[in-house]
């Protein structure tokens, strides 16, 4: 894909970005360090939005660059700083001279060879890690690509002046020959390339199903303080691995409207009985929804309504769950290939998607009671679990 990318930017096109998940916004996108009229022209002519130039938060308030003021309304959090022209341009805003502008910027400039406000408009990115937007997409492929971590920018309006067309967008990359990348995409090759998180510290933890050692993680992708037990050696491969987001009701408190106590205790054993592997808890309650919510979806599901159609009433997607930080942590631990402990083959087709190796997945039921049947019913049924009920 990347070397697909690397032609087009050499044949002088841009490549379209685009957002499924939020807003369905598509941009088209380019190295800053090989801009030329044609290209701000044709940005302008067929894009038709805003013309950014995207490049870190950090470096452009080393370079002196600032910040443009907020009332904070803005839901998308925009990271705009000031516009600029090149200091010896005329009026900055020919196509030329907007190109010399950006050209001046890619050449490690500071402030002081620049005008503002001017008609090039600075986006400060704080790393797709933390935010999945344009402006962080655009200055992750360009790090992907080896290029200088600038590119500039232009949302697609299409012909009556509207945004959130996937039909005009996917029209305009197939006329003019533009790949069309989503921002899953890149976040998805950021995953596989770069390591947000690291173990930092380890211990012993015996247990009523055996005696583990646990992990602790600094973790610059979510934020959220994940951790690990395993036996045995992390070296084996294929290693077994259990990978439980948290259910502090199933977990803790020993519900039994759902099985995810006892599929934890279940992967204890069986590790403990194998003497190699690891289980990953993700801080991710209730499908990632938070407590609170959950509770809220219980109170819906003890008036009729299933797990899925409770989290939707209330707003919250039916399964919220990211595995890209359960992939990060086995990598931080070196582990390549695995055999998951799961029923879930979203969770399979994730780490595989990250770039972890599952050989394969092994059925992990838990247990069966009166109260959850009808649950396990509806993540088979509604959520294509693997369960034989």
């Amino acid at each position: 894909m990347m070397e697909d990318i690397l032609k087009t930017f050499g044949m002088n096109k841009p490549v379209i970005i685009w957002d499924e998940d939020k807003e369905v916004e598509a941009d088209f996108v380019f190295p800053a360090q090989m801009v030329n009229k044609e290209i701000i022209n044709f940005f302008v002519s067929k894009g038709k939005g805003l013309l950014c130039l995207a490049a870190e938060e950090e470096y452009l308030i080393n370079k002196g660059f600032f910040k443009l003021p907020t009332n904070n309304y803005d839901k998308l959090k925009t990271n705009y700083f000031i516009t600029i022209d090149y200091k010896n341009t005329k009026t900055g805003i020919s196509a030329e001279e907007r190109s010399k502008t950006i050209k001046s910027f890619s050449d490690d400039l500071n402030i002081t060879h620049f005008k503002y406000p001017g008609h090039v408009q600075l986006l400060g990115s704080i790393g797709i890690n933390k935010r999945k937007g344009h402006t962080e997409a655009s200055v992750e492929l360009m790090k992907l690509l080896n290029l200088k971590p600038f590119a500039i920018l232009i949302e697609i309006l299409d012909a009556n002046g509207n945004s959130h067309n996937y039909d005009y967008i996917k029209s305009l990359s197939e006329e003019f020959k533009l790949p069309l990348l989503n921002i899953e995409d890149i976040y998805s090759e950021v995953i596989r390339k770069k390591l947000f998180v690291k173990p930092i510290s380890e211990a012993k933890l015996p247990t009523r199903y055996g005696d583990f050692k646990i992990i602790g993680f600094e973790n610059n992708l979510d934020g959220k303080e994940h951790f690990a037990i395993y036996k045995g050696s992390l070296k084996k491969e294929p290693l077994l691995v259990r990978i439980h987001s948290e259910c502090v009701t199933g977990d803790v408190l020993s519900s039994r409207k759902c099985d995810c106590g006892s599929q934890l205790h279940k992967a204890m054993r069986k590790i403990n009985e194998v003497g190699d592997g690891l289980i990953i808890y993700l801080r991710q309650e209730g499908r990632d929804i938070g407590i609170a919510n959950k509770i809220k979806a219980y109170e819906l599901q003890d008036k009729g309504l299933d797990t899925v159609q409770a989290n939707l009433e209330i707003g919250m997607p039916a399964d919220n769950r990211d595995y890209a930080v359960a992939a990060q942590i086995l990598k931080s631990l070196n582990i390549k290939s695995i055999i998951l402990m799961t029923n879930n083959p979203d969770k399979v087709n994730q780490l595989r998607k990250y770039g972890i190796e599952v050989i394969k997945n092994e059925e992990h039921l838990g247990e069966i009671t009166e109260e959850n049947r009808f649950y396990l019913k509806i993540k088979k049924e509604k959520m294509n679990h693997n369960i034989k009920i």
